[in-house]
């Protein structure tokens, strides 16, 4: 248990830049000016703070120990001595920090919407796919983003808008240095 203990700090802090294919600056809305429907990207948060790693989640579903099926007794006269394998729980392999209602793209001239939204992360200095330690950005972590399907919502009286949330998974065989690791999140809009 003692090796598990380090991890438990791991915890995140990203940044979310709204990017558009003209490369402008991170906001917390965009009106993509390309586009001939004039749609709008919002991100719900400009920072976000992940929470810690915990051993519960590093355990998995903590499911008792099995016995192996085969049990060797041995009686010495005065002592009975019974040796089996015990088969421990598989730790997790990857955590997962849900983001619910990342970003919002509506049209608010009315109308369906073409373009998608893609969610990528990059490290503070700009490397994909990894956060970098906030102490020491030499150490670095990788980091996956799995978009969730975007869902319909209304956004006004007869106005609706696609929002999207995206789950982070970082692989448990990544993790061993505790500390606080940090990297932005790119929003990008395809298909204008």
């Amino acid at each position: 248990m003692a090796a598990l203990l380090p991890m438990l700090a791991l915890g995140a802090s990203l940044i979310v830049a709204a990017a558009s294919p003209n490369g402008m600056p991170p906001a917390s809305k965009l009106e993509l000016a390309n586009s001939s429907t004039a749609a709008v990207l919002s991100v719900s948060q400009a920072s976000i703070q992940l929470e810690p790693i915990t051993v519960h989640e590093l355990l998995g579903n903590s499911a008792p120990m099995q016995p192996a099926t085969r049990l060797n007794a041995h009686f010495d006269g005065s002592t009975a001595t019974a040796v089996a394998d015990l088969r421990p729980a598989p730790l997790a392999t990857t955590i997962r920090r849900r983001i619910p209602a990342l970003w919002r793209l509506s049209n608010p001239k009315g109308g369906s919407l073409q373009e998608h939204v893609k969610v990528s992360i990059e490290s503070i200095d700009g490397i994909p796919g990894v956060l970098n330690a906030a102490d020491a950005s030499s150490l670095t972590v990788p980091v996956s983003v799995k978009e969730l399907a975007p869902r319909n919502v209304a956004i006004g009286r007869e106005q609706y808008g696609l929002e999207g949330d995206v789950i982070l998974e970082i692989p448990t065989a990544a993790l061993g240095d505790a500390t606080r690791y940090r990297g932005r999140l790119v929003i990008r809009v395809e298909g204008y």
